[in-house]
């Protein structure tokens, strides 16, 4: 859980289990994002893997929370949705985040009782292509990678927030897949992504 900063007012959030495939997608992208694009001090950029109910105090008080994710949707493998709150707390929306939802609605729902509820969700999520044990993040759905990296610079940015490309990319540290997936992960990021629905 690194990124910790002091009364950060933005979490940027990857969630997803980096053992099964395409579900380790939201943890890869936030470090590809942090590697690629230099934020203010009021953004925190966090790795929480599958943190259930201990999602909380990243969530606390905060203007705005921004949760990448493999997510279940309507479309092909590798579209890339990016939808507010509602997109996944009301169960009218076709779109839900996948097994890492009930701790997080449960978190929000909690801290929105108690009046600490952050301002804004974001949700940029992509649909997987599989999420079997040990296969790592398809191809397919490293190739969106580009566009769920520039949606979290968009969101920020359309919020007023400091979010610059480094002048020299950092080497992510993707420290749970092979060095030639590393690197083809980082090129991955300039390739031609595939389909952006937007739900904002």
């Amino acid at each position: 859980m690194r990124g910790r900063r002091k009364n950060p007012r933005v979490s940027i959030i990857g969630l997803g289990n980096v053992l099964l495939g395409d579900d380790g997608f939201g943890c890869w992208a936030v470090e590809v994002f942090r590697s690629e694009y230099q934020c203010g001090p009021e953004v925190e950029i966090i790795d929480l893997g599958t943190p259930g109910l201990d999602l909380a105090p990243y969530l606390y008080g905060k203007e705005l929370v921004i949760i990448v994710d493999a997510i279940t949707a309507d479309g092909k493998p590798g579209t890339v949705y990016t939808y507010r709150e509602t997109g996944f707390l009301d169960r009218r929306a076709p779109l839900r985040l996948t097994d890492h939802d009930p701790g997080l609605q449960e978190c929000l729902a909690q801290l929105h009782l108690a009046g600490h509820g952050p301002s804004e969700v974001v949700v940029v999520g992509v649909i997987p292509e599989s999420c079997a044990f040990g296969e790592g993040i398809s191809s397919t759905v490293l190739a969106a990678g580009s566009l769920a990296v520039v949606s979290i610079a968009r969101v920020l940015r359309g919020r007023g927030f400091d979010c610059r490309m480094r002048r020299h990319p950092a080497q992510p540290k993707l420290w749970w897949i092979s060095d030639s997936t590393s690197t083809s992960s980082a090129s991955a990021t300039h390739r031609e992504p595939l389909i952006a629905r937007n739900e904002l």
